[in-house]
This record gives C-alpha cells, sequence and structure tokens, in this order.
C-alpha cells in the first residue's frame, strides 16, 4: 500500500473512531454525521490515491465513488445510501447553517445510520487493501 493511501486510511479510522466515541451523546449527533462522512470521503479518496489517481478537491461521495465503481471491482455500498451521505451538509458547521441536514439537526437515529454506513465502508475498504485485489 502506498504511503498516502495509508494516510487516507488512517484519517479515516481516527473519522471513524471519533464517530464511535460520540455515537451514543444525542447532542452531538451533527458530530457524528460529520465525522461519519469524512470517514467515508476519506476511504474513497484512499482508493484512487493507491491507483494514482489525482485526488479531486470535492467532498461529495457518489462523484468520488462513481470513480471507483469504473475502475475497479469493489462493492462499498449502494447509490442509495450515498445519497444519504451527500445530503450531509459539511462545507459549513456555523449556527447559520442549522446543523447538518437540510432538514435541521440530526437525531440519534439518523447518526446512527449513518455510522453504520460509514463502518460498512470501512470495513469494506479495509478488506480490499487487505486482500490484494487494490492491484486492479
Amino acid at each position: 500500500m502506498k504511503k498516502a493511501a495509508r494516510q487516507w486510511m488512517e484519517f479515516a479510522k481516527r473519522d471513524f473512531t471519533a464517530a464511535k466515541e460520540l455515537l451514543n451523546n444525542g447532542y452531538l449527533a451533527n458530530i457524528v454525521l460529520f465525522h461519519s462522512q469524512q470517514c467515508i470521503e476519506k476511504c474513497l479518496k484512499a482508493i484512487l490515491e493507491e491507483h494514482g489517481f489525482d485526488i479531486p478537491k470535492i467532498h461529495g461521495v457518489l462523484k468520488l465513488h462513481s470513480l471507483i465503481k469504473d475502475n475497479f471491482k469493489i462493492e462499498l455500498s449502494g447509490d442509495i445510501e450515498l445519497n444519504k451521505i451527500d445530503d450531509i451538509y459539511i462545507d459549513s458547521r456555523s449556527p447559520n447553517s442549522i446543523g447538518l441536514l437540510p432538514a435541521g439537526f440530526p437525531t440519534t437515529e439518523n447518526a446512527n445510520e449513518i455510522f453504520l454506513i460509514a463502518k460498512k465502508i470501512l470495513t469494506a475498504t479495509t478488506n480490499f487493501f487487505k486482500s490484494g485485489d487494490c492491484n486492479v
């Protein structure tokens, strides 16, 4: 694994760990969503980095996932799940954005749902690198 891809994965794991630590605190559900989204984004960027792609300076996981789907044999998540991730507003965490979802502050249920998607993608990405299939 290339050093840069390994670094993306390390940061993804740290975001995942932060989300996990905060998961049961309903007051911080928006922070759980943020770190879960960041974990997913960094996993996708790790795969692209490993294969020499220029990493786009975007946060949209659907776009990143489409680059991977078009080039690699890896099942990470469905587009419906990733649509939910792209609904998380990450460009600003200021009070005027009223939370991180279009409808306002997320609930604990929202946080758990998005966290589980992040867990699924982190696991699939880790397995992808461990399997040797990353040398596509």
